[in-house]
């Protein structure tokens, strides 16, 4: 460890990853959802703190450019390579500050601008209480006043069932030279060997099975930044509710929509239950006793205001980012499967397929049952099929820019994975996506549309025998993806 960071592992840079969680639109749908007043300005402040090397903080500036965007984060080589994205792509409303909030004074903090948008992704369970605490101070000092804050953070008792297999790799990594990422890689054969003798403490969880996966390794970098920090401590939803008191921060809800609908969660015995707990902190925990909830997303506002759930959600706008299907889509939950009925699917299928739809609209094409919004949200977002979107656009010379230059600057990382996303107008976001979706996207947008020659230019070496088959399933992705690129003013 660096003597500066904490305990944290900042020898090397973490994964180029994009979350769509602190997306304004996201954040918006769940306060409407859960009847609380907050709906994204045209103008507005926003910080991604601990922002790693700057992917989301830099799509959201791409894509909303009347916003400010601050990326903060203590790794110096992170902040470098986020403002350099920023300059190369001309995003002069991204700010990247490189800041140690365990040492920033109140007066540094406080030249900071007033923040409409907070959000925080894996750091809270990753860093220390001097950390922490500053987290906190900077939350009370510079969110407005009905502003909003993203926090996904390890939780209590999901992750905790993980806290052996962290201890094992710090363990196993002390016994290894050389930086975090090729430490923790070096782990792996140990535990996966171990894995197989059945160790009684060693528990069976999702995390631990994708380790001993072998046909689908997690990412090295990944591993050391989640493992071998000094300070990993998942926490229970109500001590980080304290802890965030004096920031004076209320609970809204979870991003993950279906998370906040009691009948998607439990079986009719744990229901019974659940009906008899007051609201607030007592069913949250419940929650995390029943669930298999090891990462919480979760979304608070500085002064929580009331609003009729039910005229909020008709207002939210949604778009089909991928082509909706005949069929009504199926998504899993803890007591098995959201969808909605035929009858109700087709009418809201073909409209979504015509372009972006109001929520009261899409409830209204069903004389006699209409579903309700928190059905309607469950299936279209919990499958990714839909996405909120918060504005008529077209392509931006920033976002066309931003998505060329990342797809230039970071193919060979998103050949081996990973959560990418087209900078997109539209849904003042990011549009979910592969690398090569992201790639051939961008010379879509440039009017190449040869899927060959495409493939021919992306993939240079590329042997004959394998160039046809891709060449084929890249023009069926091009078929498919045009409409919905336009759509959210990509191309």
């Amino acid at each position: 460890m660096t003597s500066w960071s904490h305990g944290y592992p900042a020898d090397s840079p973490y994964t180029f990853s994009f979350q769509a969680a602190p997306a304004p639109g996201n954040l918006a749908l769940v306060c409407a959802l859960m009847g609380v007043e907050w709906r994204p300005a045209p103008r507005m402040c926003m910080i991604d703190i601990g922002c790693g090397r700057g992917y989301t903080a830099n799509t959201l500036a791409a894509a909303n450019p009347d916003w400010t965007v601050l990326g903060l984060d203590y790794s110096p080589a992170h902040i470098a390579e986020a403002a350099e994205l920023a300059e190369r792509a001309q995003l002069e409303n991204a700010i990247f500050i490189e800041a140690d909030l365990a040492e920033m004074s109140d007066a540094e903090i406080d030249q900071l601008p007033e923040l409409d948008v907070a959000s925080l992704h894996g750091v809270w369970t990753w860093v220390s209480d001097s950390v922490r605490a500053g987290i906190v101070r900077l939350l009370s000092r510079r969110l407005k006043p009905g502003g909003i804050v993203y926090i996904g953070y390890n939780a209590q008792p999901g992750f905790g069932r993980d806290m052996g297999l962290q201890r094992l790799f710090r363990h196993l990594a002390g016994g290894h030279a050389g930086p975090s990422p090729s430490r923790a890689q070096a782990c792996l054969g140990t535990i996966r060997e171990l894995y197989k003798t059945n160790p009684r403490n060693l528990t069976t969880t999702p995390l631990l099975t994708r380790i001993v996966d072998e046909t689908d390794p997690l990412n090295a970098a990944y591993l050391a930044h989640e493992f071998l920090t000094d300070h990993w401590r998942p926490v229970f939803f109500e001590d980080l509710l304290a802890d965030l008191a004096p920031a004076k921060l209320d609970f809204v809800g979870s991003i993950g929509l279906h998370e906040n609908t009691a009948a998607y969660l439990f079986s009719d015995e744990q229901r019974a239950i659940y009906d008899t707990m007051p609201e607030g902190v007592m069913r949250e925990f419940f929650k995390d006793i029943c669930l298999t909830r090891p990462f919480r997303r979760d979304v608070f506002v500085r002064g929580l205001r009331r609003c009729d759930a039910a005229a909020a959600m008709d207002r939210q706008i949604i778009a089909a980012c991928r082509t909706a299907p005949e069929a009504s889509p199926k998504f899993e939950v803890p007591v098995g499967s959201a969808e909605l009925p035929e009858e109700l699917w087709r009418p809201i299928a073909a409209a979504l397929n015509e372009g972006p739809q109001s929520l009261g609209r899409l409830r209204s094409l069903t004389p006699g049952r209409n579903p309700t919004a928190a059905e309607l949200v469950t299936v279209l977002a919990g499958t990714g099929l839909a996405l909120p979107v918060l504005r008529d656009s077209g392509p931006t010379e920033a976002t066309t820019r931003f998505n060329r230059i990342v797809a230039e600057t970071y193919a060979n990382e998103g050949r081996q994975g990973g959560q990418y996303a087209l900078a997109s107008p539209v849904a003042a976001g990011g549009l979910p996506c592969s690398w090569l979706e992201m790639a051939v996207a961008v010379r879509v947008g440039q009017g190449q549309t040869d899927a060959t020659a495409l493939i021919s230019e992306l993939l240079p070496g590329i042997a004959a025998t394998e160039l046809d088959a891709i060449a084929q399933k890249t023009a069926a992705l091009i078929a498919a993806n045009t409409a919905i690129w336009r759509r959210f003013g990509v191309i």
